[in-house]
């Protein structure tokens, strides 16, 4: 029995990776077995494809969550690289449930605004739009609270997969250690920026590395006749895929299989590099694993399928 249920709002680019498409299923196993309750689920760009895909992904496992979209302007990066999302939703076309989606900040506002104090878990997987636009907000009919009062009220901690972090652990071999922008950071940068920025609450951090090795989908993938996921997985990776957003996911409900490092402060440059350093007065962490990458595959590949310890 969980003794601690948890609210969480859940922000996804769903359609640029298929590992969005594992991570909503992730969150409703873990909701179906009292980890959480989904309050919402947002989509931080304008591809339509990728909000049908969350609609699916709903109707098909049963979530009841609203869903809330992105409405600015275009985001940089491959918002027209349609790998699998546009075959998913003609396949699965029936089970869209919606055609005018709410703005996505406002659908957030409305949570925060019925929601106890310190009580909700912000998780972004994609791109910061919503969530610079959430702290960004004006007082309006939902709440007299500007976004960063009602951010700093109603919020607990944020988990944000993003970032890249060289902090000479082994995980971050990949590329022989050489810094790039990551991609959830470079393709909105102005409005990751603002939102570490303006967010007065704890944010923990799962960076590229986190993820970047440990491939999950296998269980699902075996033993599924039909379903959005799979379909997903087979049409993006042709079989497990990476797992960033399922483990940021994983983390931010159950505090399980990673350890933060910290606190201290998240910069972020123009040009979309990150880079952290430790203070005592920052509110920034980053994670690193407690386990090996074999010991999490198998846990995040039985959660999928139901199997939560």
């Amino acid at each position: 029995m969980v003794k601690n249920k948890v609210a969480v709002i859940i922000d996804t680019d769903l359609g640029a990776d298929c590992d969005d498409v594992g991570t909503l299923v992730l969150a409703l196993q873990l909701e179906k077995h009292g980890f959480c309750d989904i309050k919402a689920v947002g989509y931080c760009t304008t591809n339509i494809y990728g909000v049908q895909c969350v609609d699916i992904v709903r109707s098909f496992y049963g979530g009841k969550f609203p869903i809330g979209m992105y409405y600015g302007k275009k985001v940089e990066c491959n918002e027209d690289q349609h790998i699998f999302d546009i075959d998913l939703v003609d396949h699965y076309k029936d089970l869209i449930k919606e055609t005018n989606y709410i703005e996505a900040y406002k659908l957030y506002r409305k949570v925060l605004a019925e929601a106890e104090d310190d009580s909700i878990i912000f998780i972004t997987i994609g791109e910061l739009t919503n969530a610079a636009n959430l702290v960004s907000s004006l007082p309006d009919e939902i709440s007299p609270l500007s976004g960063q009062e009602l951010f700093a009220k109603k919020v607990k901690y944020s988990c944000v997969m993003g970032g890249l972090i060289n902090d000479n652990h082994p995980i971050t071999a990949f590329n022989n250690n050489e810094a790039f922008p990551e991609y959830n950071i470079v393709c909105a940068i102005e409005d990751a920026q603002k939102f570490v920025k303006i967010s007065a609450k704890p944010i923990y951090f799962l960076d590229f590395y986190v993820g970047v090795d440990v491939f999950t989908g296998k269980k699902v993938i075996e033993h599924d006749e039909h379903s959005p996921m799979k379909f997903a997985y087979l049409k993006y990776a042709n079989g497990p895929s990476r797992s960033w957003d399922l483990l940021a996911v994983y983390y931010a409900i159950t505090k399980r299989l990673y350890r933060s490092v910290g606190p201290g402060v998240m910069h972020i440059d123009d040009n979309g590099f990150t880079t952290f350093t430790k203070d005592q007065d920052g509110h920034h962490y980053y994670l690193r694993p407690i386990k090996s990458n074999e010991e999490i595959t198998k846990e995040i590949d039985e959660a999928l399928v139901g199997n939560i310890l």
